[in-house]
C-alpha cells in the first residue's frame, strides 16, 4: 500500500462521517440560501417607494440582501427607514424623505436591522454627514 493512501483513507472516513467536503462548499450554499430568503420576504412584500409599489427591480432586492446571514433583517431595516412605513422617523440631517437607493445602502446585507438603524441615527446627531454615517454603519452591521 502507498504511503499516501495511508493518509487518504482516514480523511476520506472524517470526511464521509461529518459531511465535510471542503471549506467553502457549505457556507456559500448558506449564504445564497439567506440571499434567497431575503429575496422572498422583500418581493411582492415590502414597497420600496412612497407609491406602495411592491414590484421590485430584481437586481435591487439582491443588493439589499447580498451577504446577510439573517435573512428578514435588511427587510426589517428598509421598513424602519422608508418614510412611507416609518412616517419619516428616521431623519438623514435635512429631512426625513429617503431616497430608495439610500436606503438600500444602509440596509445592504444587514444580520441586525434595528442595530443599523440606530447607529444611522447616533452618527447623524453627532453632526457627521449622512454618507459618511451610512459607510461607517455598512461597516458596523
Amino acid at each position: 500500500m502507498k504511503r499516501s493512501s495511508l493518509f487518504a483513507a482516514p480523511y476520506a472516513l472524517v470526511a464521509a462521517i461529518s459531511g465535510w467536503v471542503g471549506p467553502l462548499s457549505v457556507p456559500a450554499a448558506l449564504a445564497g440560501d439567506h440571499e434567497t430568503q431575503c429575496f422572498n420576504e422583500i418581493q411582492g412584500k415590502i414597497a420600496w417607494d412612497g407609491d406602495k409599489r411592491m414590484n421590485w427591480d430584481p437586481d435591487n432586492v439582491k443588493q439589499l440582501c447580498r451577504g446577510t446571514n439573517m435573512p428578514a433583517e435588511p427587510g426589517k431595516c428598509f421598513l424602519a427607514v422608508s418614510s412611507g412605513h416609518a412616517k419619516g422617523q428616521v431623519s438623514w440631517g435635512p429631512g426625513t424623505q429617503w431616497e430608495w437607493r439610500n436606503i438600500i445602502n444602509l440596509c445592504a446585507g444587514t444580520n441586525d436591522g434595528m442595530k443599523t438603524v440606530g447607529c444611522f441615527n447616533n452618527g447623524v446627531k453627532t453632526g457627521a454627514d449622512w454618507r459618511d454615517v451610512i459607510l461607517t454603519c455598512q461597516r458596523n452591521s
